[in-house]
C-alpha cells in the first residue's frame, strides 16, 4: 500500500515550553442603538478576564483579594481611573466617525466604536505592544508608540487623530503605558488564580470518514489551558496523535490503526486540527 500523505490543518500550534507567553490586553467598546451598555471594557490576561466594567454598573470592579501589594493596589486604582478615559475617547471617536463618514438619518442609529490594546511578554524576554481602534468593525486608526502619534487607517480618521494629538499630556501617558506600565501591570495580573490554573487537554480521535478514495482522521483537542500546545501525528500503518501540554508531565497519546482499510487500494489523508478552549 502507498505511504500515507499527511495533511495538517493547524488552527493553533505552538511549541510547548515551561515559560509561557503572556498577553495583557484591554478591549473596550462604545455603542449606540444596540441592546448593549453604552460603554463596555474588559481586561484579560491570556484570555482570562481579570477586570470588567460597563456603564450599566453603579461602581467599578473592586480590587480582588489576591492583589495585596502596594504596587498592585495602586495599579488596580489606575485601571479603574483609566476606564473613564477609555469611555471618553471612545465616545469622542464614535461621534467623530459618524460625522466624518457623513452618516445621516437612520445610519446614525446603530454604530460601534472599539479599542483594542495589548502588550505581550515572550518566553525569551522580548516585549511588544500595540493599540488599534475600529469603527463598525473596520480599521479606523492605530497608535504609533514610538512616534507618539495616531495613524489614520482611513481619511475620515484624520479629525480624530488631530483631536487626540492636541492633548500631548494624555498622548505621553498612553505611550508610556504601552512602553512600560503595561508590562509592569502584566507581572501583577499574571498572579491571578485563574491565570495560574491549568486545564488538561481532552483528546479524541474522531471516526474516520471515507470520501473519494481517501480516509480522513481527525485528532480533536479541546478544553486546555494555558493555550500553548503541541500536537503531532506519528506512524505509517498505525497512527498516534500525541499531545504535549504544560498541564501534563509527559504526553497524551491516542492511537488509530488503519488495519481495516489495508485491503482498500487507497491513500489515507490524515487531517487534524486543534481547538483552543478556555472555559475558566
Amino acid at each position: 500500500m502507498k505511504n500515507a500523505n499527511l495533511l495538517f490543518l493547524l488552527l493553533y500550534l505552538q511549541q510547548v515550553t515551561t515559560d509561557l507567553r503572556y498577553d495583557n490586553c484591554c478591549y473596550w467598546m462604545v455603542s449606540k442603538g444596540y441592546d448593549l451598555p453604552e460603554f463596555t471594557e474588559r481586561r484579560v490576561l491570556n484570555e482570562v478576564t481579570v477586570y470588567y466594567h460597563d456603564s450599566s454598573l453603579k461602581s467599578k470592579m473592586p480590587c480582588p483579594d489576591w492583589i495585596n501589594t502596594t504596587a498592585g493596589i495602586y495599579e488596580w486604582g489606575q485601571i479603574q481611573y483609566w476606564s473613564n478615559h477609555n469611555r471618553f475617547v471612545g465616545t469622542l471617536g464614535l461621534q467623530s466617525a459618524i460625522n466624518q463618514f457623513n452618516l445621516t438619518g437612520t445610519l446614525t442609529d446603530r454604530n460601534i466604536y472599539q479599542g483594542f490594546g495589548c502588550c505581550s511578554l515572550y518566553p525569551n524576554g522580548t516585549y511588544s505592544a500595540f493599540l488599534n481602534h475600529a469603527f463598525n468593525g473596520k480599521d479606523f486608526t492605530s497608535f504609533d508608540i514610538n512616534s507618539k502619534t495616531f495613524v489614520a487607517a482611513v481619511p475620515q480618521a484624520v479629525v480624530y487623530k488631530t483631536l487626540r494629538e492636541s492633548d500631548q499630556t494624555t498622548i505621553n501617558y498612553v505611550a508610556s503605558y504601552y512602553q512600560k506600565t503595561c508590562l509592569d501591570r502584566l507581572k501583577i495580573l499574571k498572579e491571578a488564580p485563574r491565570v495560574r490554573d491549568k486545564r488538561v487537554p481532552d483528546v479524541r480521535i474522531l471516526e474516520p470518514k471515507k470520501n473519494a478514495g481517501s480516509v480522513t482522521v481527525t485528532c480533536h483537542v479541546t478544553g486546555f489551558y494555558p493555550r500553548e500546545v503541541q500536537v503531532i501525528w506519528l506512524g505509517k500503518q498505525n497512527y498516534s496523535c500525541v499531545v504535549l501540554h504544560i498541564s501534563i508531565p509527559n504526553n497524551i497519546t491516542k492511537v488509530w490503526g488503519m488495519i481495516k482499510y489495508s485491503t482498500l487500494n487507497i491513500t489515507p489523508v490524515i487531517l487534524f486540527y486543534i481547538l483552543y478552549c478556555n472555559s475558566l
